[in-house]
């Protein structure tokens, strides 16, 4: 996956989630690592909330691709246009 679209994912996964979740709740209280992990992009939750589309949770990156640095200036990006959008 390329960066580009990793970000596309990101983003679209990010507008789906925010039709039924304030941000706020999202990322409990704010936090970009609370973010990450409810993005799933590392395949979090392990359990998915009752009545969840199993597709909104699949991971977008796997744990290699998420731990190796390569995506985090998107992530970042997302998130902070996210709190920006939110704040």
């Amino acid at each position: 996956m390329t960066k580009e679209q990793f970000k596309n994912a990101l983003q679209k996964r990010l507008a789906k989630r925010l039709e039924t979740e304030s941000f706020e709740d999202l990322t409990a209280g704010g936090s970009q690592l609370r973010f990450e992990m409810a993005m799933a992009i590392d395949g979090y939750p392990f359990v998915l909330p009752k009545g969840a589309n199993k597709e909104d949770y699949t991971a977008l990156l796997t744990n290699s691709q998420y731990m190796s640095g390569v995506f985090d200036a998107v992530i970042d990006e997302v998130f902070s246009k996210a709190c920006d959008t939110a704040g």
